[in-house]
């Protein structure tokens, strides 16, 4: 109850100064006051509690009255060009076709000159060509110093979110897309430090996840696991935002606590629970976790209060989950007081406390399933208890979390899901599973790529689960343009005296949980056996591992080829993609789109699950709506051999020839120059004409020398014009009398100096 009055204080303390902003001179006269009320009540032997109180509230103020001032910002006009000098000072993460980093920046130079400038700023930039051929994606690291010219954007706030806000809250002062981010000094080891090593090893283990799991998996499990966003599509995020489940992509307090009541069963069943020796795995597993997850600020706040949960069970004191909440959030405070104004840290700490109201219930149920299943004819169904509590736990955690955070999510977002609590109640219990599954996947693929594989198997299933979930759940939705800031004080102040009118701040584990028998929490009398042994625990897992195993393999065994050719045009927004699959089976890959998971997202809807190999990628031109999706593709994919238009003055001027040239430098397929006359025999029957570039035709532009084919299936043919132009259409008509093909794909998406009244009249879509 006092550390909860204490953080109470501290939290209102800081509140009042982040709303009112008092002067110095008369907190530093109100705390030498209290100070001397202080004295004089100890004197008189009045009870000291209103004084201390009061200091707390006066200290608060004060700490955040001397926080850092608040970010210079970057006032530049919209799409000013800037010189920038300075630091990444974060884990740099591919996103559509920029590479997403924070500076910390020391120079700027607005035009007139070199200023000092010291800020965060966001920036979206580009590999300088030097470096995309010397370093693997994404090219940056932390550490880096860097010098960035671009154009300055300032962030506005979008439909649902106030992103200047976001940004203000983070320190981060302006936005900047850069063609041109030079590196002037890597990251030495004294810079990077150890947090350069912790981004390093954060790094293989995603790409560890990339490697074992198919997309979109692979996607969600970073997201999960690593806190790695930018792979997600924008379609997926939407289904995860639609049906109120959006916070299971935010590591936040729920994976934490998952990730420790892993932690809590691996290491009593290794270690015994003799001695408190076993709590040190959990607690050295969450904070690896905050590391590797980019410590954001709600995995900071549930580490700290796992570490006090931890403390608390040593010494053998009450296993409160509000006296670790109230810690966590005062010492996060204490660290940097802007934190209070983050929408995030309000809606986790919002739904903690909507947890911990309804723990006592989840309690009672917890019992009582118990004692239904210790009774006839259930009795010794230990597995039936348990999934059943586990059921209850998950419904009863999402709906204390929805009901005390659906003011802040309306008032903030303007749409409450109304079926967001069953749909993350039917989501949790897969939580466990997914994180453990992809710590198990992530890291075995540090010891070999085989270990990583045969885990990804296992960890594909509960993945699985949760996208189908999303995918077909109903989004339904109510506006939350009602609730006024009145509304969300008077909610969050009645919960706030419910929790106080509880009994104290001594709230148990429930006595139903697994954590609970773990720790040998004793429970109710007549409550009945609620544990699981250990040796049906592992049991239970090694059944469930074999059973995935053995579905994964009879699914490709029974997924074969069905004797039809499948010529895919993906939609990749302004670029192209093209996926054709042969009779038998054979996958050749024409174009990857603009985005870097552009034909990596297509490519997992439309191959079969699991198969990370393709016959042919054909690069048709080096623009890159054609060219950036393929780089992902053969970091991704075992691609078998590159048919790709041969170098010339114009491809290598391109920004993409280095990234291009150092991916297949680096993947190594077999590499195959395309010219016109060419024939590629895929299969009997099956085969690639190339019409173009033509060694002999100097056609000027790097459109006129695209790769033209022809995919020609017996009596169909498919004419893949990529961007060609008019010039190379007129040569195609002259030199090619037997161009004339069922299907065309359109050159150059539609434009106007493409496909001629005088092409497609020369009999191009004349039918065979």
């Amino acid at each position: 109850m006092k550390l909860g009055l204490f953080a109470a204080a501290w939290l209102a303390g800081a509140f009042v100064a982040l709303r009112l902003d008092p002067a110095l001179l008369p907190l530093s006269l109100l705390l030498l006051a209290a100070l001397s009320a202080g004295i004089f009540s100890r004197i008189h032997r009045w009870p000291l509690w209103p004084v201390v109180l009061a200091v707390v509230v006066l200290v608060a103020i004060v700490r955040a009255e001397f926080n850092d001032s608040p970010a210079p910002s970057l006032a530049t006009p919209d799409n000013q060009t800037v010189t920038v000098r300075g630091t990444v000072v974060n884990d740099p993460e591919a996103t559509g076709q920029f590479i997403k980093l924070v500076i910390e920046s020391e120079v700027i130079d607005l035009g007139v000159g070199d200023q000092p400038f010291s800020s965060k700023l966001l920036v979206y930039a580009q590999p300088s060509p030097t470096q995309a051929l010397r370093r693997e994606p994404p090219y940056f690291r932390y550490g880096d110093h860097l010098l960035i010219e671009g154009l300055a954007s300032t962030p506005r706030a979008l439909a649902e979110f106030d992103y200047p806000a976001y940004l203000a809250n983070q320190g981060i002062s302006g936005v900047i897309y850069s063609r041109n981010a030079v590196l002037t000094a890597p990251s030495a080891e004294k810079a990077g430090g150890w947090r350069g090593r912790v981004f390093d090893l954060r790094g293989r283990m995603s790409e560890n996840l990339v490697d074992a799991l198919p997309d979109p998996q692979s996607a969600i499990a970073q997201a999960l696991f690593l806190g790695k966003r930018g792979r997600l599509p924008s379609d997926l995020v939407e289904e995860f935002r639609s049906t109120g489940t959006s916070h299971l992509l935010a590591i936040s307090g729920l994976h934490v606590g998952s990730v420790m009541l892993i932690a809590l069963t691996l290491g009593a069943g290794i270690l015994g629970k003799r001695w408190n020796a076993y709590l040190i795995f959990p607690f050295a597993l969450i904070w690896f976790y905050v590391l590797i997850s980019g410590a954001p600020p709600s995995a900071i706040r549930a580490a700290i209060m796992g570490t006090v949960f931890l403390v608390a069970v040593v010494l053998g004191r009450p296993r409160g989950i509000l006296p670790a909440l109230a810690l966590s959030a005062a010492a996060m405070t204490a660290h940097s007081p802007q934190v209070l104004q983050q929408i995030s840290f309000q809606l986790s700490f919002g739904a903690m406390a909507g947890i911990a109201m309804v723990l006592r219930l989840q309690e009672r149920v917890g019992a009582a399933i118990a004692g239904w299943t210790a009774a006839k004819p259930f009795q010794g169904s230990h597995w039936l208890g348990f999934i059943l509590r586990w059921t209850a736990a998950s419904f009863i955690v999402s709906l204390g979390a929805t009901m005390a955070t659906w003011p802040l999510v309306g008032f903030n977002f303007d749409r409450i899901p109304i079926l967001g609590i069953l749909a993350t109640a039917l989501a949790l219990p897969a939580l466990p599973f997914i994180l453990l599954g992809t710590l198990a996947t992530s890291l075995g693929g540090l010891f070999h790529p085989a270990i990583a594989q045969i885990f990804g198997w296992i960890t594909w299933l509960p993945l699985s689960y949760l996208l189908e979930l999303v995918s077909r759940f109903p989004a339904l939705a109510v506006s939350g343009g009602w609730i006024g800031s009145w509304l969300v004080w008077a909610w969050f102040l009645i919960i706030g005296a419910l929790l106080l009118l509880r009994t104290g701040f001594a709230y148990r584990l429930p006595q139903g949980s697994l954590a609970g028998t773990l720790l040998k929490q004793p429970t109710e009398p007549g409550a009945g056996r609620s544990g699981v042994s250990s040796t049906a625990l592992r049991n239970f897992s090694v059944a469930i591992a074999f059973v995935v195993v053995a579905v994964f393999i009879w699914t490709r065994i029974f997924a074969g080829v069905d004797g039809k050719l499948h010529v895919y045009f993906f939609d990749v927004g302004q670029g192209d993609s093209v996926l054709i699959v042969t009779p038998e089976g054979k996958q050749i890959l024409v174009d990857g789109g603009p985005g870097a998971e552009s034909a990596t997202s297509a490519l997992a809807r439309h191959l079969p699950k699991g198969d990370r190999s393709l016959d042919m990628v054909v690069l048709t031109h080096l623009d890159s709506d054609h060219s950036r999706g393929l780089l992902e593709v053969l970091d991704r994919y075992d691609v078998a051999s590159v048919l790709f238009s041969p170098e010339n003055p114009q491809s290598i001027q391109s920004a993409m020839y280095p990234q291009w040239r150092s991916m297949l430098d680096r993947e190594d397929p077999m590499e195959i120059p395309a010219e016109a006359g060419q024939q590629v025999l895929l299969e009997s029957g099956v085969s690639l004409q190339v019409f173009n570039p033509s060694a002999q035709a100097n056609l000027g532009s790097r459109n006129n020398h695209a790769v033209v084919l022809r995919l020609v299936y017996d009596d169909v043919s498919f004419l893949l014009a990529s961007d060609i132009e008019s010039e190379a259409e007129n040569r195609l008509l002259r030199s090619s009398p037997k161009i004339n093909s069922a299907v065309l794909k359109v050159a150059h998406h539609g434009s106007l100096t493409s496909t001629t009244p005088r092409f497609l009249a020369g009999g191009i879509l004349r039918l065979r």
